[in-house]
């Protein structure tokens, strides 16, 4: 009768204690949820299960169960008293000293679902036992899952688990750590690789393989805006983000940015340097509707880092591409806004027509270079050298004055119906700027 009693006042006090810890999870907006084994095993990729014979479990790694996550919550406290008898006499169990079968576990990674068992599982964490026996079959899955994981949290660890192994980048690069905190953002970056792919096989004029093109990515592209992450201490400043959640929202709004700054921004004023940033700002905001975001955006745009960090890309991407350095190493060719290195391809793309077109044959790429260096973009610099007008713009450079008069004669030309001589243009771009008017360059669709 004494262990009878003991085993009542047990469940009810486990009763009155899962109470309190729903109450506190209402007030904390923390999840205090048993994981239903079945929902977690869809989204695992699954490749078989074994059988690893009876072991002893810690209490605390058992946190789902397959039939019973709604009877009990996180710690295995009862949240019902429908099976009252039942936990009491497991309880009650306890008391006689009369040894109970062990309970049947799912393990997946670090971590443990019951199989058959519930109650004696919820009797053991009520007793504060450390330990369990069990009969453990194992779920064969590249998934790790830990002890604090979550119902969503299982899903990003799917989704971590097919990038890396659909990108093979943890086998190529054993130290990588690359973790969201958002579902769908995985997927993102192996969009950025099929994309960088690509690129790297236009670059280069031969195909590229999967895995040279996962390394190239990752140190080229990844770790750069990362590296800049941990240097300006940003994610200090956005507790419960990651720095691949940082990664990709930069990433993003330098896209947004280079595009902006193509279209509105070539004029080098103040005002198309700012409304280039709303633009990419809004654009991304529409993208990623997190609050994170909005404040990282704000975060941004009172630094200068960011378009340093995008102007180094967008060079060494014109110059691998072009390899101007080396069929001109004399010529000086830097820009410094974002996206004007896309123009200077396009423009080098449409003069490689034009000789195309002259000499009526296919021109090799880098004879096409070659030529618009020598006969479009040196004769245009020359001329801006000569009339001195680069002094009257500290902050700029003469490849800058090049894209914006070449901007300029394109619009004036269509709204005359005639060529306007180069040497026209520079001087009136030079005329504007001793007068104290700030230079107005029409953007153009190219």
């Amino acid at each position: 009768m004494a262990s009878q009693h003991q085993a009542d006042q047990d469940f009810e006090r486990a009763v009155f204690r899962a109470f309190w810890r729903k109450i506190v999870a209402r007030l904390t907006g923390t999840n205090n949820q048993l994981l239903p084994f079945d929902e977690i095993r869809q989204h695992l990729p699954v490749r078989g299960q074994h059988y690893l014979g009876v072991r002893q479990v810690e209490v605390d790694k058992i946190i789902g169960s397959l039939g019973r996550y709604h009877d009990f919550d996180r710690a295995f406290l009862p949240i019902q008293s429908r099976t009252r008898d039942r936990w009491v006499s497991i309880d009650k169990a306890h008391y006689e000293d009369i040894i109970l079968p062990p309970v049947e576990l799912y393990k997946i990674g670090e971590v443990y679902f019951v199989k058959d068992g519930n109650h004696r599982v919820s009797v053991a964490h009520e007793r504060g036992q450390t330990y369990i026996d069990a009969y453990i079959i194992e779920i064969d899955t590249p998934v790790i899952l830990t002890p604090d994981i979550t119902a969503d949290g299982v899903s990003l660890k799917s989704e971590q688990a097919v990038f890396f192994e659909t990108s093979r980048l943890a086998e190529l690069r054993p130290d990588v750590q690359i973790e969201t905190t958002q579902p769908g953002l995985y997927s993102r970056l192996l969009q950025q690789i099929a994309v960088h792919r690509w690129y790297l096989g236009e670059r280069r004029g031969v195909e590229v393989t999967q895995d040279e093109a996962v390394v190239s990515w990752y140190e080229d592209i990844y770790l750069p805006v990362v590296q800049v992450i941990r240097e300006q201490g940003l994610l200090k400043s956005f507790p419960g983000s990651s720095e691949a959640d940082l990664y990709l929202w930069i990433s993003a709004y330098q896209g947004y940015l280079r595009e902006a700054y193509k279209v509105g921004g070539r004029a080098g004023q103040s005002g198309d340097e700012i409304s280039a940033r709303e633009e990419a700002a809004r654009q991304l905001k529409v993208e990623y509707p997190l609050p994170a975001v909005k404040r990282l955006v704000n975060a941004l745009n009172r630094t200068d880092w960011l378009g340093r960090l995008i102007l180094d890309q967008d060079r060494a991407v014109f110059f691998e591409k072009t390899r101007l350095d080396e069929l001109r190493p004399q010529v000086q060719l830097e820009t410094t806004l974002p996206g004007q290195y896309d123009v200077l391809l396009e423009h080098i793309a449409v003069h490689r027509w034009y000789l195309g077109e002259q000499r009526q044959t296919d021109v090799p790429y880098g004879d096409a270079v070659a030529s618009w260096c020598d006969n479009v973009y040196l004769p245009l610099v020359e001329v801006i050298r000569e009339q001195g007008i680069l002094k009257q713009f500290p902050d700029r450079t003469v490849t800058d004055l090049y894209l914006w008069v070449i901007e300029r004669r394109r619009y004036l030309s269509q709204a005359f119906g005639d060529e306007v001589p180069v040497d026209q243009v520079v001087e009136q771009l030079g005329d504007e700027s001793k007068d104290g008017k700030t230079p107005r360059v029409p953007p153009t669709q190219l």
